[in-house]
């Protein structure tokens, strides 16, 4: 995904702020390998310039004391680029656009049930893309 010249400015400054925040400066700043576990386990990158801008905006929130946790990362859960691929090739498959519905055809092809299409795995992600590209007659 490429960003507009505000939104990477927008993204230096949330990455300048991880920096300045208060339980950075208090502890990780001399601590580099524990920060670096915490990106690892919570986001699954190794730097802050690797993460996205909610990304950068969650952990500058719990780094400001103005969350409690952090998320878990799942290196399973399905890309941002198969999620767009999905919902394009659903949205030109589907009468009924709706991520309920989208939901059901998940189910029906990967044999899982998901709450939300943010939560697909990579693997049934992949065999609904095949499934639908198979259907409308794509490579």
């Amino acid at each position: 995904m490429r960003l507009t010249a505000k939104q990477k400015a927008y993204h230096k400054a949330l990455v300048q702020y991880v920096h300045v925040s208060k339980k950075y400066r208090a502890y990780y700043k001399d601590n580099r390998d524990e920060y670096e576990e915490v990106l690892e386990r919570a986001f699954g990158v190794r730097s802050s310039k690797e993460l996205s801008v909610d990304d950068l905006t969650v952990l500058v929130d719990w780094l400001n004391h103005r969350r409690d946790d952090l998320p878990v990362h799942r290196p399973d859960k399905i890309t941002d680029a198969q999620e767009v691929m999905l919902r394009d090739l659903w949205g030109r498959y589907a009468k009924d656009k709706s991520d309920i519905a989208l939901l059901t055809f998940v189910k029906r092809v990967a044999k899982k049930i998901y709450l939300k299409v943010e939560l697909v795995d990579k693997q049934a992600a992949t065999k609904c893309i095949t499934a639908l590209k198979k259907t409308l007659g794509e490579k």
